[in-house]
């Protein structure tokens, strides 16, 4: 099975003061770097963007000239980069807690499901896996919908996998989000 990852850097950071959050430092490299190195070993890697930006090899920048249109023209954009593959994990440049391993579990389960959605205690997180048979619905995204839809929709085999970590919830909106996942006692009760 062939699989790719599309990472979505794209966004404007308006909650975080600053369009500085994806280069913000984390566990010595940036946050988006630590996004992009997860997703290491899959067949193809995307990082849509909204500007060009230097990436790790074997790491294409696609740079979205309408970025503010929203998030699912992005993943419009990735997945049109696509070469051929089975699958694509949609990755959020700004979660870069996510181990490597939550990947192999949803890899694991793409087998007789369109979509596998990673959940933690009940909550849905990222990257969540798109079989092949939802790229022309990918494709056609627009606005700042994401791909939501076609989980929910009802069209689609959508299998929900617990996978144990809280990390695919944790995503960084503001400076204070980024303070908690760096020292997780200063987080909010």
């Amino acid at each position: 099975m062939t699989l790719a990852a599309i990472i979505l850097a794209a966004g404007a950071s308006r909650r975080f003061g600053t369009d500085e959050k994806l280069k913000a430092q984390i566990n010595g490299r940036t946050v988006l770097d630590a996004a992009i190195a997860a997703t290491e070993g899959l067949d193809q890697r995307i990082v849509v963007t909204r500007a060009q930006t230097p990436a790790p090899d074997g790491v294409r920048v696609i740079v979205n000239p309408d970025a503010d249109a929203g998030m699912g023209w992005s993943l419009a954009l990735g997945v049109a980069s696509l070469d051929l593959c089975d699958g694509v994990f949609v990755v959020l440049g700004d979660m870069p807690l996510i181990p490597q391993e939550v990947y192999r579990q949803l890899a694991d389960h793409l087998t007789g499901s369109d979509i596998v959605v990673p959940t933690h205690k009940g909550r849905d997180g990222h990257p969540v896996l798109f079989a092949a048979a939802c790229f022309d619905d990918l494709r056609a995204l627009s606005g700042d919908t994401g791909a939501r839809g076609l989980i929910t929709g009802g069209r689609y085999r959508v299998l929900r996998l617990e996978v144990g970590t809280e990390a695919i919830v944790q995503d960084i909106d503001t400076k204070d989000d980024l303070t908690a996942l760096i020292n997780p006692s200063k987080r909010p009760v």
